[in-house]
């Protein structure tokens, strides 16, 4: 399933997009790390909320690690794990992405 031009990814950005499942809408989020897509549900596994605070904005910590802004859960990039906060250990669901012709796949639907 299409979800962006490789060019909207920019790395160390995160991005959240929405794509349907079930005619139910999903929304992840994106972003790019060493050069790879990586994906997640946007759900903090603390209360099952979204982690952005607004529309497609998402707070981060001083090392680009994605921060949950309802309870300042703090998520590693590379593993999506909860490194400090009230999941701590917790882990992103994630979302199998693939990069192929310019563009950026969901390959596992969530």
């Amino acid at each position: 399933m299409f979800l962006c031009p490789s060019d909207d990814l920019t790395e160390g950005q995160y991005r959240e997009f929405q794509i349907e499942q079930d005619e139910q809408p999903v929304w992840l989020i994106v972003t790019r790390q060493a050069g790879q897509p990586r994906g997640w549900l946007n759900l903090c596994p603390h209360q099952g909320r979204p982690l952005n605070f607004a529309p497609d904005r998402f707070l981060t910590d001083e090392d680009n690690r994605l921060v949950c802004a309802h309870h300042g859960a703090v998520f590693d990039p590379a593993s999506g794990v909860c490194v400090s906060g009230p999941c701590q250990n917790a882990t992103l669901r994630d979302i199998a992405l693939d990069e192929s012709d310019g563009r950026i796949l969901v390959t596992f639907p969530a």
